[in-house]
């Protein structure tokens, strides 16, 4: 077959319908591209492209009549939504076609063209210079919340889209309508154009603006998939981990499902870390194949049932570590806390092993517990997370038969160039981590950045903008840190911490920072630096009496 020329708006309205609507196999894995760091920024390139007569690239559909589990694409979609999949009892009808490559553009077509994405509507500026071919960087499309009002000289592009065909110069005179006449002057015939452009792009159905490939009916869904995989061999569309996905959803077709499922069941535990499925996928990997790396060509057929069993098995002590570990023992509830994520791979390995053998998390030994928390803060702040150590780790935590394996797995890291021992200097070089593990009772209060992000609230006890600070004055420092709530901190701004702690508003606040002293006339109150000295002596005999570890 050859490929086939198609207008945005027939596949948008093939998307979901009643009749020959295209779907979404169970291999394809959840739409990402709304997820993404800056994807407004990222859609709002695709639609000029579009726009511009660029290639996007070709779908890839296949229509069967056997019986193949599919979803709906998501009309209003959310980030992290995935689709539920359709009742089974569809799943053989004759008439649906697969969307095997496609599904990223797809999705955000038929979300910013007939719904919306994230609370947003697509927006487009009339009066760009779409001819500027310096600024590539620079788009006429951009989003504004939903149900807000558009400026004067833009167009939303779900009213544009439901237009009949026939009536564009009714709806381009009620849009002229609207725009004031000092935007519009002198420039009538440029704002025609542009409206013509996308009128025939996005309304008409003549223009057949895009293409896909329909795979033979009579193919098997062995074969379909083995195109699909092939499609995305190098990483580029899809991951190693999508890949691998995509055929163990062969046979177990909710599989995605169930790490997803788990995904957010770690995020409630622990109010807040995201563990991602991706994450789990891997976790399974090292199990079974013994690394983190995966690599869907290496693992075989016989081993796919593997990855589902495992699963089954893992999810009760994953659950347990998470819950009395992660946030138990340490109240961490954002995985940005965490800066090396592979290392606590095999923290979960040695969770897993001995939750097989009969002990579940909660009756560890405190030897071994204590050895744990060892590891875990020592692996963090010595960067013990390359694939060689995690690895190796994993392996002895599954090899052993009761104890953790600390002192080999120190042993390891020191013949491959890490640190055995922690430095006070260099663990004053983090914040956001040895804070929280200095103060394990209290969990962060993460504040949204502009960006999207968060970050812990945290105060200065003695504030880096105090009034009249001396010429020396240096309280940016691990030492000098405490987490807070922003109320508190907003409270106390740059006052003295002896003013405030002692005032009307402070005084109630004093209880919520640890490794201070409450005897307002000892001297530490009135120097910063000897302030700072005497906390620090404090943490660090913390250190040693909680964890045992030694700050040199």
């Amino acid at each position: 077959m050859s490929f086939t020329s198609i207008s945005v708006k027939e596949a948008v309205e093939n998307i979901n319908a009643a009749n020959n609507g295209w779907f979404l196999p169970a291999v394809q894995r959840p739409y990402v591209w709304g997820s993404r760091y800056e994807s407004e920024k990222y859609i709002c390139k695709l639609f000029d492209s579009i726009l511009r007569g660029y290639p996007i690239g070709t779908l890839i559909v296949w229509n069967s009549d056997k019986e193949i589990p599919y979803r709906n694409f998501i009309e209003d979609y959310k980030d992290g939504d995935t689709a539920p999949f359709v009742d089974k009892h569809l799943w053989n009808r004759e008439d649906k076609w697969l969307v095997y490559d496609g599904q990223q553009r797809l999705q955000t077509l038929y979300s910013c063209l007939k719904h919306t994405l994230n609370n947003r509507i697509l927006v487009y500026n009339l009066f760009f210079n779409l001819n500027d071919n310096e600024n590539t960087d620079v788009y006429g499309f951009s989003f504004i919340d939903k149900n807000s009002e558009s400026e004067a000289g833009t167009i939303c592009m779900n009213q544009l889209f439901v237009q009949p065909e026939d009536e564009k110069v009714k709806y381009r005179k009620e849009i002229q309508k609207s725009i004031p006449t000092s935007l519009i002057e002198n420039s009538e015939d440029k704002f025609e154009e542009i409206i013509d452009k996308l009128w025939d792009v996005f309304v008409r159905k003549d223009v057949k603006s895009l293409a896909y490939f329909p795979i033979d009916k009579s193919w098997s869904e062995e074969r379909v998939n083995d195109v699909f995989q092939r499609l995305n061999m190098g990483g580029v569309s899809l991951s190693g981990a999508d890949l691998l996905l995509s055929r163990i959803k062969e046979v177990s077709y909710d599989y995605e499902e169930k790490l997803q499922t788990e995904s957010k069941q770690i995020f409630n535990i622990t109010q807040g870390y995201s563990f991602e499925p991706t994450a789990i996928l891997q976790l399974v990997h090292l199990l079974i194949k013994g690394g983190t790396r995966i690599a869907p060509d290496r693992v075989s057929k016989p081993e796919i049932a593997c990855f589902i069993q495992t699963f089954d098995m893992l999810k009760a002590p994953l659950d347990n570590f998470f819950n009395h570990f992660i946030w138990g023992q340490f109240k961490i509830n954002n995985s940005s806390i965490i800066p090396r994520g592979a290392a606590l791979f095999p923290l979960m390995v040695y969770v897993y092993n001995r939750h097989q053998k009969g002990t579940p998390f909660i009756k560890l030994e405190p030897d071994n517990l204590l050895k744990m928390k060892q590891y875990f803060i020592i692996s963090q702040m010595n960067d013990w997370n390359t694939q060689t150590l995690v690895n190796k780790f994993a392996q002895l935590a599954k090899d052993t038969e009761k104890d953790f394996p600390l002192d080999e797995m120190s042993s390891f890291a020191g013949k491959n160039n890490r640190l055995q021992t922690l430095s006070a200097s260099h663990f004053e070089e983090y914040t956001w981590f040895p804070l929280k593990v200095l103060t394990p009772n209290h969990s962060y209060v993460l504040a949204s950045t502009v960006q999207g992000r968060y970050k812990p609230e945290i105060d200065h006890i003695f504030p880096q903008k105090l009034a009249n600070a001396p010429a020396d004055y240096d309280v940016n420092i691990l030492w000098n840190m405490q987490p807070i709530t922003g109320v508190i901190n907003a409270s106390k701004g740059n006052k003295h911490p002896k003013d405030f702690f002692q005032s009307v508003d402070g005084a109630k606040y004093i209880n919520d920072y640890d490794f201070i002293i409450k005897d307002f006339s000892n001297p530490v109150w009135t120097d910063h630096k000897l302030f700072i000295e005497e906390r620090k002596k404090e943490m660090v005999d913390f250190m040693l009496s909680t964890y045992g570890i030694q700050l040199i």
